[in-house]
Formats: C-alpha cells, sequence, structure tokens
C-alpha cells in the first residue's frame, strides 16, 4: 500500500476512535521515510492508546520533519501539542514553556488560529489568574471569530476555569456545563476536544469539592467511554476521575484509572505519581488491607503526598497525636506552604480539594481521639464556615455536619448531634459516598443508643450490611463489634470467604502466566508479603498444592474466569 494510502488510513481509524488500527497504520507508514503527517498521527494514537512517552517522540520527530521541509503551520500545530502533553501529563514546566515559545517564535502575524492556540496554551501555564482571563477572552473571541469548533469549546471549557478561581463560581460552571455538552455533542472534530473539555470539567469539580458534578458528567460521558475508551487522558485528570470512583465506591474501576495514572507518571511526574499511590493506599485503607496501605506510601518515602494516608492509618492503630501531626502536614502541603510537589496548572491551578474536606474532618476525628476537644471544635468551626460560602449539595457540606455532629456527641449534646449526623447522611446519599454514608449511620447509631435502641440496632446494622457490600473489611468489623456490645446479632448470615475475591483472581491470573511474587507485587503496587498471603489463600481456597496446579485449573477454566489479563 502507497504511503499516502496508509497515512489516510490511520488517519481515518483515528477519526472513528479505533486507536489499535490506527497506529498498525502509521507505523508501516513511518517505517519507509518518516513523514511528518505519520509520525503526528501516530503520536495521537499512542496518545489515546495512554503511551504517552513514545507519543511525545513522536510528536517531536514529527516537529523536526515539518521544520526540515518547511512545513510550519504543520510545526506549530506539533509546538503546541506538545506544550500541552509536557505541561498536563508530564508536569515538565519547563519544557512546556519552552514548547511555547518556540510555537510563537514560528507563528506570523497573520497566523490567526495559531496564535489564539498559543494564547490558550499561554493561559493554562499562566500563573496569575486575571493574565489567563485575559489570554482566555482572546481565544475564545478569535475562534468565533474564525469558526474554529475545537478551540470554541476548549476554550469555553477554560474559560469556567479562570471564571471559578477570579470567583464568579455560577458564571463558572455554566461555562464548564456548555463545553462539555458541545464537546461530547460531536461539535470538535477531534477527540482532544472531549480530552480536554473533560479536564477542565474535572478541574473545577475539584476546585470546588463538587463531587455530584463530576459523577454525573461521568455518567453523561458514559456512551463515549464505552465506544473510546476514559477521555480523562492527561494525567492531572485522571487522578482526579480516579478519586471520584474511588469516593462513590466504585473501586474496581478506581483502582484501574489509578493504576494507569501511577504507570503514566512513575519516571515522569514525581508529584503526580506521589499523589496516584498514595490513593492506591487510600483504596487499601478504605478496602482494610492496612498492611498493603502502608507498604505502598512506605514503598514511595512518606512524602507529603502520603500524609493524609499515614493520618487514617495512625488513627486506625490507635495513635491519634501522630494522626493530628500528619493531618495537619498534609493540609500545609495542600495549601502551598510547603512550597507545593505538583506543578500548577490550569492557570495557577491549586493542589486538589476533593480531598480537603475529608482531609480535615479526619482530623477533627483525631483530635477528639487524642482528648483535644477545643481544637476539635475549632476545626469544625472552620470547616462550617468554609461551607457557608457553598452553593447546593457538595462535599464540603457534608463533611461540615459529620464533623459537627462528632463534636456535639463529645460534648454530650446528643440531640444537636442527631441532627448533624442525619443532615451529613443526607448529603453523602445525594453524592452517593457509600462509605462516607456507612460510617455516618455508624456515629448516628451510637448517639441514638442512649435512648433509642432499637433504631440504633437498625442503624448500625444498616451501616454493616453496607459495608459488607462495598468490602470495607475494617469497618464492618467495628459495625459488628458495636452491634454485639449492645447484644444484637451482627450479620443476618457469615461472611462468605470460599469464592476468590476479585484480588485473589487477579492474583491467579498472574500467577498461571508465570508472573514471580515480586512481579505480582511490582504489577498490582502491594507488597511480597501481602503477594505471598494471597497466593496461599488462592491455593488453599482452591484445594491445590502449587503453582503448577493452578495453571492446570486455569486452562480449565479459561482465562476469563481467573483473571487472566488478554
Amino acid at each position: 500500500m502507497a504511503l499516502e494510502d496508509l497515512t489516510a488510513k490511520g488517519y481515518e481509524a483515528l477519526e472513528a476512535g479505533r486507536w489499535a488500527d490506527a497506529r498498525a497504520a502509521f507505523e508501516e507508514a513511518v517505517v519507509p521515510i518518516g513523514s511528518a503527517d505519520a509520525l503526528a498521527g501516530l503520536g495521537d494514537a499512542l496518545f489515546f492508546l495512554g503511551d504517552v512517552g513514545e507519543s511525545v517522540r513522536c510528536r517531536e520527530r514529527a516537529y523536526a520533519v515539518s521544520r526540515r521541509t518547511g512545513r510550519t503551520p504543520e510545526a506549530i500545530d506539533s509546538a503546541v501539542w506538545l506544550c500541552l502533553v509536557y505541561g498536563m501529563s508530564l508536569g515538565n514546566r519547563a519544557a512546556a514553556q519552552g514548547w511555547l515559545a518556540r510555537a510563537e517564535s514560528m507563528a506570523g502575524p497573520d497566523d490567526t488560529l495559531s496564535r489564539a492556540w498559543i494564547d490558550f496554551c499561554a493561559a493554562l501555564l499562566a500563573t496569575d489568574v486575571h493574565r489567563s482571563r485575559d489570554l482566555i477572552e482572546r481565544a475564545l473571541a478569535i475562534s468565533h471569530e474564525l469558526g474554529d469548533p475545537d478551540l470554541s469549546v476548549c476554550a469555553l471549557a477554560e474559560r469556567g476555569v479562570v471564571l471559578v478561581k477570579d470567583g464568579e463560581v455560577e458564571a463558572g460552571l455554566r461555562c464548564v456545563d456548555e463545553a462539555m455538552a458541545s464537546a461530547l455533542a460531536g461539535d470538535g472534530t477531534t477527540f482532544y476536544t472531549v480530552v480536554m473539555a473533560g479536564c477542565s470539567m474535572l478541574t473545577v469539580c475539584d476546585l470546588l469539592s463538587d463531587l455530584l458534578r463530576a459523577r454525573q458528567w461521568s455518567q453523561a460521558a458514559d456512551d463515549y467511554m464505552q465506544a473510546y475508551g476514559c477521555p480523562y487522558l492527561y494525567a492531572q485528570c485522571r487522578l482526579v476521575h480516579g478519586r471520584v470512583l474511588l469516593l462513590t465506591g466504585n473501586w474496581a474501576e478506581a483502582e484501574e484509572e489509578l493504576r494507569r495514572a501511577a504507570a503514566g507518571t512513575r519516571s515522569v511526574f514525581p508529584g503526580m505519581f506521589h499523589r496516584a499511590i498514595a490513593s492506591l493506599a487510600e483504596l487499601r485503607l478504605r478496602q482494610g488491607n492496612l498492611d498493603e496501605a502502608r507498604a505502598l506510601i512506605e514503598g514511595i518515602g512518606m512524602p507529603a503526598e502520603a500524609s493524609l494516608v499515614a493520618a487514617g492509618l495512625a488513627l486506625r492503630n490507635n495513635e491519634p497525636v501522630a494522626a493530628v501531626a500528619l493531618a495537619e502536614r498534609w493540609l500545609r502541603s495542600e495549601t502551598g506552604s510547603t512550597g507545593g510537589t505538583v506543578p500548577p496548572l490550569h492557570a495557577g491551578g491549586e493542589r486538589t480539594s476533593l480531598e480537603t474536606a475529608g482531609a480535615r474532618s479526619l482530623l477533627v476525628e483525631a483530635h477528639l481521639a487524642a482528648g483535644h476537644p477545643a481544637a476539635a471544635a475549632a476545626v469544625a468551626q472552620h470547616l462550617a464556615e468554609l461551607d457557608g460560602g457553598a452553593e447546593g449539595v457538595r462535599l464540603l457540606s457534608a463533611h461540615a455536619a459529620l464533623a459537627s455532629g462528632r463534636v456535639a456527641a463529645a460534648e454530650g449534646r446528643l440531640e444537636r448531634a442527631t441532627i448533624h449526623f442525619e443532615q451529613a447522611l443526607e448529603w453523602f446519599a445525594q453524592l452517593d459516598l457509600p462509605l462516607e454514608a456507612g460510617r455516618t449511620r455508624l456515629e448516628l447509631a451510637r448517639v441514638l443508643a442512649a435512648g433509642q435502641a432499637s433504631l440504633a440496632v437498625s442503624e448500625a446494622r444498616a451501616a454493616l450490611s453496607l459495608f459488607d457490600k462495598l468490602g470495607a473489611s475494617h469497618d464492618a468489623d467495628v459495625a459488628a463489634a458495636l452491634l454485639r456490645s449492645w447484644g444484637a446479632a451482627g450479620r443476618a448470615v457469615p461472611r462468605v470467604t470460599g469464592p476468590l475475591t476479585r484480588r485473589e483472581q487477579e492474583i491467579l491470573g498472574l500467577l498461571v502466566q508465570g508472573y514471580s511474587n515480586h512481579e505480582i507485587a511490582v504489577q498490582l503496587y502491594i507488597s511480597r508479603k501481602t503477594v505471598a498471603h494471597h497466593v496461599s489463600s488462592v491455593l488453599d481456597k482452591l484445594g491445590l498444592r502449587n503453582r503448577a496446579e493452578a495453571a492446570a485449573y486455569a486452562a480449565r477454566l479459561g482465562t476469563r474466569q481467573v483473571g487472566l489479563r488478554t
């Protein structure tokens, strides 16, 4: 097949979202002479397949070929692409600024559309929100003047981010919602438009702790995801999406997304890699796998990003004073007083705020456990004040009510505590946060026990059922123990232990492919000790004696039933 035909075939596959087919066509086209078009297309295909490093190398080669052959518009396009990916996926601000400068140097005074895209990139990298606003408004105006749908949607979405940061929350949310609707409806000509709009939407939700909006837009994008895969491809956005899945109890999907975020940033974006691993550790903590959580954060050297998980572990281990210190350390790093380890994105972007409300709520719990009621009350009051400026039902509101309930309960104001817990429970339910809802039910059960024993038992049993369904083993054990202390039966039936858990299925799938315990530990981000425990459990449950028998067992059942990766 001729080079031109292969390249056309590759772009046809790209336009249809068939990333693997596009890669195959472009790779065949690149081999003979390495044309700029084929290299750029291959870079796009690899990006959507998740190979960011190789996609960058292809785009840099495409830029070089375009420059050598005098194709300045194509060279500018590659420079803009590289600016965005270096800044948003690789966290390399210097390289992003370098490619932005390169694009500016090549663009002539009459290259209106190229200069508008350059303004867009400059707005994302700007550290001053007012400077960013000027740049975005100019890019948006030019997009309307020239009728460019991709720049129009991307600039509108980023305008939403800038307006939110400038205090115009309602107007900013309107821009982001409109941009997402437009992108998912296919107003753009490229899949990158959905990627950029989705990233801006998640950035706003992160800034405002607006978990409900993030969840609703992810649901609205379900058809897109089923057809083309997850659109949250930039590292920062993938991590936020992973956290949304984690908080809403979609733990299998959260693990997959967080693993991808970790794999894509391991050697190129240390701050984001640490946050991805810390989020995986939080998932282990929520599941009740304390040893795995500890091994994960110790494996990355306990950076500031892991302090919040470490605080949760300390609280579980009855070390509340340490928990207070670690939670406060994380909050200091969150506000930037320690300098921050994650470069600013999206026009001076702050660190994630989806975690902040939960961190302050945990700090309240730790202060109370440490015997510091006044300090706990002060943190709870601060949360309530922050919530005073919030609009609608948000994560901040729910955690503020939970923290106030805990303080009221500690002070013996049980009626007031009941009101706060019921409000928190309602909000967590609306936000679809099952673990937080279950924990709030358990707090409510404790305060009801003094005067409404039967209702307290009912709430505790509801919490236990939720924890068992979710797979939160530690919380389930706490709820069951509380019920036993009241002389009430816990689970109606014993917890099933016979079938393999999802984790054990993963272990078996890797085991029969010949992975060593060390290789499985690296693949799944768990310790070798934990792998050994799971392997022993798998063999015991299946009545097998060794790996050879496990391989034979897998062959009989087929790959899908034992978690083999195909």
